[in-house]
């Protein structure tokens, strides 16, 4: 056997050993930067939420603003909560989103339990009553 087989052959054992690292961190990038996103559309969604209860003067409808700003997102994981504080004249609006990682959903086996899955992405804006 030649020395450019040999060398041929140790690249492709490099290469193999080498792939799976380079495919978990790019899947660890591109699941982050979709976090990202999700994180992005909640704080959007807050502050929209906040801005209708100024200009509204109530709550009634910030849980449907809410849920048409995120609409690619799952509702049934989205919670939306207004708290209104006369005293300290401010509104602020919480909306929470139960992430699942990449792309896991209640559905079926898998070796994660149910609290490995998800994480619970949180945005919250506080604004100042007139």
């Amino acid at each position: 056997m030649g020395k450019k087989k040999q060398r041929q052959g140790m690249a492709a054992i490099e290469f193999a050993l080498v792939l799976p690292v380079i495919a978990l961190l790019l899947m660890l990038l591109v699941e982050g930067a979709n976090a990202m996103h999700t994180y992005s559309s909640l704080v959007e969604a807050s502050r929209e939420g906040a801005r209708h209860v100024l200009l509204e003067g109530n709550e009634a409808n910030v849980e449907a603003l809410v849920n048409a700003l995120v609409a690619d997102l799952d509702t049934r994981d989205l919670s939306t909560n207004v708290v209104m504080d006369p005293v300290a004249k401010t509104v602020t609006v919480e909306v929470s989103y139960d992430y699942q990682f990449f792309g896991f959903n209640n559905a079926g086996p898998s070796i994660l339990d149910d609290e490995s899955k998800t994480v619970q992405l949180i945005a919250q804006t506080t604004m100042p009553m007139p």
